[in-house]
């Protein structure tokens, strides 16, 4: 009688059984996913969509939350069969990639998360004036550094389930106060190109939708919490509810871009304005709003901007740990220690009031190629038959469109990746 491993059955043969309601509402992780989507760039982006097309471009974050939910998906396969982050891929392909990665760790890890500490230094200074930029910028990230020193895990966990809440009510708020027309969102779900130079905005979403990082991050939190049962039932009814849990993380960024947009739209587009940047959009909500809208604005900022940097801190801590093999637990006191040593230099860099235009370049350049090696690894790998049960198959259904997904999200991020890289060195103009 055939038994429910790899080899006795075909791949994606077993239904999922069916999620129970504690389970399916269980979304910490996926809450940890969004706070790494949401950050400055997504503000900026959806800001400037909003500004120039309304809820136009809205179809594209559901666009690319189908690629980015494939991706996480792949690296979340891949550990169930082997037990392993994608980390270990680069090391098994070439010594020279595995540098290659740890080095784009260590860069995006600083540059990634000093450009959220600076976010929340502008909006404590736009806030109380008399506040240095240097010292509130200082004081967020020690807080982080703190809250990530005496937490573990669970805890971690609640505080960004927590902090989402606060952020899409901060933004919703704001947005309730300008009088955003809602309808016309549904509209905005229907893909069309309109009129004006939208493509860049799209490829600005794009690069920071398909994170590399986030390709690498859910293994981690299914490692903290023991996630990875050995019987291949018990498999497939945790890939179901993982998927659950990181799909939430996704659309819930979508879900965060749906009020700023429709902001942007209601004071911004009627006057042709394009903010330089997200605090100029916020002073310019008040007088329309009043200084509610403001300060609810600037506040959901602040909480994405944080918890984005902490996000930032806490996957290429992660990563950094499984390069060394060390225990991959962020109550850890290697992770500890590899914490500070994110912390001070991104420290550094805001007292010295480093020059934002060469930390925007060299963090774009090693995320845009990232990414895409990154995806084009997990797609080598998955193809092989070793991957048992969960591997590439085109005999059922449920295979099918795995390949199906999978295959669009590694040619989606190639294409963007490769692109953003071109415009980043100059190559396309």
């Amino acid at each position: 009688m055939a038994t429910e491993t790899g080899a006795a059955l075909e791949p994606w043969g077993i239904k999922p059984s069916p999620l129970p309601l504690r389970a399916a509402l269980a979304l910490g992780a996926g809450s940890l996913i969004a706070s790494f989507y949401i950050g400055t760039g997504d503000v900026a982006v959806a800001t400037s969509m909003g500004a120039q097309f309304g809820f136009q471009l809205l179809w594209t974050y559901l666009l690319l939350s189908v690629a980015g939910f494939a991706l996480i998906d792949m690296s979340v396969r891949y550990f169930l069969v082997t037990g392993k982050t994608p980390v270990s891929i680069f090391k098994d392909l070439h010594p020279v990639l595995s540098l290659y990665l740890f080095a784009t760790v260590v860069v995006t890890g600083i540059f990634g998360s000093f450009s959220q500490w600076n976010a929340c230094a502008l909006v404590l200074t736009g806030l109380f004036p008399g506040l240095p930029v240097e010292l509130s910028g200082g004081l967020s990230a020690l807080v982080a550094l703190v809250f990530l020193w005496t937490g573990f895990y669970r805890r971690v966990e609640r505080a960004f389930v927590a902090a989402l809440i606060l952020l899409v009510g901060c933004f919703f708020a704001s947005g309730l106060l300008v009088g955003v027309p809602w309808g016309e969102a549904v509209r905005g779900l229907v893909p069309r190109s309109p009129q004006g130079r939208w493509f860049p905005l799209f490829m600005a979403n794009a690069g920071s939708m398909l994170n590399a990082w986030l390709i690498l991050i859910y293994p981690y939190t299914m490692m903290e919490k023991g996630w990875r049962p050995k019987e291949l039932r018990a498999q497939v009814d945790l890939l179901h509810r993982v998927r659950l849990d990181y799909a939430w993380g996704i659309l819930a960024a979508a879900l965060v871009a749906l009020p700023i947009m429709g902001t942007a739209a209601a004071v911004l587009r009627p006057f042709g304005i394009l903010p330089r940047s997200y605090m100029d959009f916020g002073v310019l909500l008040e007088p329309l709003a009043g200084p509610a809208s403001t300060w609810l604005f600037l506040a959901g900022l602040f909480v994405a901007a944080w918890t984005s940097g902490v996000g930032w801190w806490m996957s290429s801590t992660y990563a950094v740990l499984d390069f060394y093999r060390l225990p991959l637990r962020i109550d850890s006191r290697a992770a500890r220690k590899c914490l500070v040593l994110f912390f001070v230099p991104s420290a550094a860099m805001l007292a010295i009031r480093l020059n934002p235009i060469y930390q925007i370049l060299i963090f774009a350049a090693f995320l845009a190629s990232a990414f895409p090696i990154l995806a084009l690894a997990l797609a080598w790998r998955l193809w092989k038959r070793d991957i048992g049960y969960f591997r590439w198959t085109l005999k059922n259904s449920r295979g099918t469109v795995v390949v199906l997904l999978d295959l669009f999200a590694i040619g989606l991020s190639v294409y963007v990746g490769w692109t953003n890289l071109g415009e980043v060195l100059g190559f396309q103009r």
